[in-house]
């Protein structure tokens, strides 16, 4: 009797020990992927990422810039004095808001339509080691854009001669994309800056800050 209690016991402490050592790899496994392949399969992805995202911006541009034929005037107004002198530059925050919400819009229909759409990175990527990284054959890593587009105006000013000033207006557009992994997904931000529209400016510009624009 005491020898059959001492065989269950001893199986028990086993049958504990393996579940131990199996629950460990499995942990192990899984922090290694998490903290290690993860990181290392978005950095491999992420030219890739950028491109996909880059596109959708430059069509989402092009498309309500053709279709609604913005130009500099629509988005700055420039009130000169009696003796036809520039007085003030100020940013038509009417069109900027218009034209940043269309924007959005457009380059969220462009981003919906990647839902299905995947990328490839090496298979050597997956083992988290820099020197394997762009080793083995491509493996399919799908992508999902998360959240919504934002948007931001920024405005520069630079001199190309005697009272002469090229005005630049540019939109930063900031974009979250999802890539879906095995155990989990890492988001990638992308953010970047366009220039919509400049005009050269003939005359001394004031020391002004645009509405909606920054100096």
């Amino acid at each position: 009797m005491k020898c059959k209690k001492k065989k269950r016991l001893a199986f028990k402490v086993k049958a504990a020990i393996c579940f131990g050592v199996v629950f460990s790899l499995i942990l192990a496994a899984f922090l290694h992927f998490y903290f290690i392949v993860g990181p290392k399969v978005v950095e491999v992805s992420r030219a890739q990422v950028d491109s996909v995202a880059t596109t959708v911006v430059s069509d989402a541009i092009y498309n309500v810039m053709l279709d609604k034929n913005y130009s500099y005037d629509d988005f700055v107004d420039i009130k000169c004095s009696s003796n036809n002198e520039i007085s003030s530059i100020s940013a038509n925050s009417i069109n900027l808001n218009k034209f940043a919400r269309e924007l959005s819009t457009e380059a969220q229909i462009l981003l919906d339509g990647l839902v299905d759409s995947s990328i490839k990175v090496p298979l050597g990527s997956f083992t988290g080691i820099n020197a394997l990284s762009a080793l083995g054959p491509k493996i399919s890593v799908h992508i999902m854009p998360i959240g919504s587009v934002i948007t931001s105006f920024s405005s520069q000013f630079e001199s190309v001669g005697i009272n002469q000033v090229r005005h630049s207006i540019f939109i930063d557009v900031n974009i979250a994309i999802s890539v879906i992994l095995p155990l989990g997904s890492k988001n990638v931000d992308f953010i970047t800056q366009v220039l919509i529209c400049e005009n050269i400016i003939v005359g001394k510009v004031p020391d002004v800050y645009l509405n909606g624009l920054s100096k």
